[in-house]
């Protein structure tokens, strides 16, 4: 489906009883940004109306040309999947989370989630919830390669770049970073004795 080139005609009749007196109404077709601006002509004059979007035209060119001056994006409540913050409590949790990288969106925790951090809070040292493995590989191992495809997972994922924080009005919500290592560390020990080897 595409637009038509062909005019629709009037939307409504002109003698239809209008239900607001000023109606904006924004489209983006061919990734440009068209608003159309009704209004009743019993409540304002024309050269009013003309005011307003040259008032309104003015202050989507100035948003534009900060957002395009900006070096970095910036994120805003409306960017993010939850909702509920305003941008003061934004600026917030990215000035606290900087130190870890660039904020990418946040999430409410899920309640199996809140379950977890609930029984990690309350038993730090358990082991529960705590997944580790060994595996045994045989013939050579390429430790560069290895370390780039895990950078690539956690690229991919975002549940790999993800943090709890809880510094919102008591409420832990998910944190998740724009670029995150994936912390991979090697250390090679074959030229150990067994016992060291062990511990």
């Amino acid at each position: 489906f595409r637009m038509s080139p062909y005019s629709i005609g009037a939307s409504m009749s002109d003698t239809l009883t209008k239900r607001y007196a000023l109606d904006i109404n924004g489209m983006i077709t061919d990734g440009a940004l068209e608003l159309t601006i009704s209004y009743s002509n019993k409540m304002f004059m024309k050269k009013s109306i003309k005011k307003l979007a040259d008032l309104l035209q003015e202050g989507l060119r100035e948003i534009l040309a900060h957002c395009v001056g900006k070096e970095l994006p910036e994120l805003t409540p409306s960017d993010l999947s939850f909702q509920g913050l305003t941008a003061g409590e934004l600026d917030h949790i990215v000035e606290q989370t900087a130190n870890a990288g660039e904020l990418e969106n946040i999430y409410s925790l899920t309640p199996m989630q809140k379950g977890i951090l609930f029984h990690g809070l309350m038993e730090p040292q358990s082991g529960a919830y705590f997944e580790q493995a060994t595996f045994d590989l045989q013939g050579s191992f390429q430790v560069e390669a290895f370390a780039e495809s895990l950078n690539q997972l956690v690229d991919r994922h975002q549940i790999f770049r993800t943090n709890f924080y809880s510094g919102w009005n008591e409420q832990p919500l998910q944190v998740v970073y724009r670029h995150k290592h994936a912390g991979f560390r090697f250390e090679d020990v074959r030229s150990m004795e067994q016992g060291e080897q062990d511990a």
